[in-house]
Formats: structure tokens, sequence, C-alpha cells
């Protein structure tokens, strides 16, 4: 049996947690895990209901809660209770009798380090973030490709696209690396749903899923929505809330929706099924202006029999193949997005095509169970390695 106790700064429902929660509650012998977190929160709970062990440890809330970008004077009294937090951990994962350290955030990798060195213990990187600008500052991400050459064991990246940006040549990789895809998390194990195709000329609808920050790009979304004005039937639904201190981007965005009298916009906030949505949507967008990491909501769009479109950078050209599974389109233009959902709403027959392979792809790349499988047979080599 391995033990993993698996450490998160954050309680948060949002995209690496998610990503978490769908591989321990698929996680199966002979991994045990035990999951450390910072904070209670939606994700502390929906473990707990899943049967998940759960150990609330908190962290200040100064440090758990600093901009990752800060240089500042509190810098060295926020590594201070890092020290005094990773020496805490250390002595309840020696009476876990833990085995192995996976940390799922960046901040939870730095004083996962100090447990793991404080107790002796192999350490994985989970990184989900590409550690490269605008995401953050160039010192910040200098430090920590500095850092991820020196202190993990094994390193798991969420894409090609954030694996390289940690720069870790092969002749510098003292510590195991694999791709594991954030993957398709269906109870039944495959992607059931209907391929999605407009028909009906009474609504053409235009879904965005994700969390409200300006990277994220739903201003482009809206942007593009004040063209369709006129187009009374096609209408544009905006999924996810701010979180992260982000409240002043959601604002930004309301009044948008107000001055340009965006009656076609509906702005949801936090959605709990957005299956739901799916289900009643024509097309997935998917607006980021910065390289996304991975694209977790377009894999979900895509299983959902959803035609996708998705900026050009980053992990989506992982997930989407241009004319063959959805369209790529340069970031952070919203008359290329306009383009592309005419493109859909006047080529239905195409779409379902699109629509149909990108179903395909989902269950030959993308789909939890192989994530899973990478996953597990990651920790021995691991920790034979350390």
């Amino acid at each position: 049996m391995i033990r993993v106790a698996y450490l998160d700064h954050t309680s948060q429902w949002s995209g690496a947690e998610i990503a978490l929660f769908h591989l321990l509650t698929r996680v199966n012998k002979p991994v045990h895990p035990i999951v450390f977190l910072a904070e209670d929160g939606p994700l502390a709970i929906k473990l707990q209901e899943a049967g998940i062990e759960v150990r609330i440890v908190p962290l200040d809330e100064k440090v758990r809660k600093r901009n990752r970008n800060s240089i500042n004077l509190q810098l060295i009294s926020s590594a201070f209770s890092m020290i005094k937090y990773g020496r805490l951990l250390a002595r309840m994962l020696k009476e876990e009798q833990v085995t192995c350290i996976h940390t799922n955030s960046l901040k939870s990798a730095i004083y996962g380090a100090i447990a793991a060195k404080l107790s002796a213990l192999p350490l994985v990187w989970h990184i989900h973030d590409i550690v490269a600008p605008p995401y953050l500052k160039s010192i910040v991400a200098k430090g920590i490709k500095t850092l991820a050459h020196y202190l993990p064991d094994g390193i798991i990246a969420n894409s090609n696209t954030t694996l390289s940006s940690l720069n870790l040549s092969q002749s510098s990789r003292r510590q195991k690396n694999i791709v594991i895809y954030p993957s398709f998390a269906e109870p039944s194990g495959s992607p059931s749903r209907e391929v999605k195709v407009f028909k009906s000329k009474k609504h053409f609808t235009v879904l965005l899923v994700g969390r409200l920050t300006e990277w994220k790009g739903q201003h482009v979304l809206l942007t593009a929505a004040e063209r369709f004005l006129p187009q009374s039937h096609v209408r544009f639904w905006i999924a996810g809330d701010a979180l992260f201190g982000e409240q002043a981007y959601k604002d930004r965005l309301i009044q948008m929706i107000e001055e340009k009298k965006l009656t076609n916009v509906t702005l949801f906030g936090h959605v709990n099924d957005v299956s739901s949505l799916m289900q009643q949507a024509d097309v997935l967008v998917h607006t980021s202006i910065s390289p996304e990491p991975f694209g977790q909501v377009i894999v979900e769009g895509m299983a959902a029999g959803l035609p996708v479109i998705a900026s050009n950078e980053g992990g989506p050209r992982e997930i989407v193949v241009h004319n063959e599974t959805g369209l790529l389109i340069p970031p952070n233009q919203p008359e290329a997005l306009e383009q592309a959902i005419l493109w859909v709403i006047d080529n239905p027959g195409t779409s379902q095509i699109m629509s149909e392979q990108g179903k395909k792809r989902v269950q030959q790349y993308f789909m939890i169970d192989n994530a899973v499988d990478q996953m597990v047979r990651f920790y021995p080599q691991v920790i034979q390695r350390s």
C-alpha cells in the first residue's frame, strides 16, 4: 500500500482542485490517499462526502492568500510561516506513516518540499500552471524553475506546454517527469451524450465556462457578443465566478454588459452542474488571452458533443485538432471569435463531423481511467528513484 499525502493550500472549487478531486475519487489500490488542506471549503466537503480522508491544517490567511507575484518585506515573514507550517506537516506525515508527498499547487510545492525534507519522504510536484510570464513575474518564474531542478523527486505536469515552461533540460533532470492530462470524468466511464447540432433558428447558444479572471478573456466574448445584437437568435452564456480576489474583473464585465446593453448575454455565476448547460448549448468557446496550461472545460465540451472554438495557444493546442475536432483562433481577437461562431452557425454538417471526431479524441486521449493509471504507475518509479 502506498500512502500518498496530497497537499493543497486552497480548498476552492477551481481547476487544479477539480482535477485532483476527479483523480482521487477514482484512484484504487495500491494508492491510499490522505489530503492535507490549508483551509476548509468546497473541495474538503466534496472529498469527505466521497469518502476520502481529509485533514484541515490551517495556514495563516495572509500567507495562503498572498499574491504569488508579490515581492516585498512580507515575503520574509511568509517564508518563516511556510517553514513552520512545513515542520508541522512533517510531524503529521510521520504519524500517518505516509509513503510519498504529492503537492497540488505552487504554494503547497514550497511548504511540501520543507515537509518532505524533514520527514525524508519522496516529493512529487503536480504543476498546473505555466511557469512563465504573464502568469508569473520573471523573477518568480525563474525562482520556481530553479527549485524544480532540485526539490522534487518527480514532476507531474498537466500538459506538455506546462512541462516545457519549467525548462528542464534532459541533462539536468534529476527527477522523474510525466505529463498527465486532467481528464474527462463522467461516471459511466465514457462520453455518452449526443453530438450537438444546431437545427432550430429559435436560439443558437454560445457557452463559455471558466473562472472570471482577465486572462480567461470573458471580455473578449462580450465584445464579440455586441456584434451579434442584430441577430436576436444568437445568445451568449457565461458560467463561472470570481475567485482569489478577482471581484473587480467581474464588476467590469457587469459594467460592460450594462453599458453596451448586451441583452443577448447571461452571466450565470458559479454553476454546479455545468453539464446541464452544455446539453442546452450549441458551441463551446474558450477565450483565454494568455497561454492556457491545459483547458479541462474544452475536453468536457468535446465529450458533451459540442463543437469547440478555442484560443490557439498553450494547452488547447494539445486538445483540439484544428479543422478536425474544433477551431483554433488567435487569442484576444473578438473579430476572429465572431467569424468562428458564424462559421459554426453556417456549417452545421461540418460542425457535426467535428463534434463526432472530438468525442473520439476524448475517448482516445482524455479519459480519467487513463490518467489514474498513469499516476498510480508513477509513484513507485519516483519512490524507487528517490
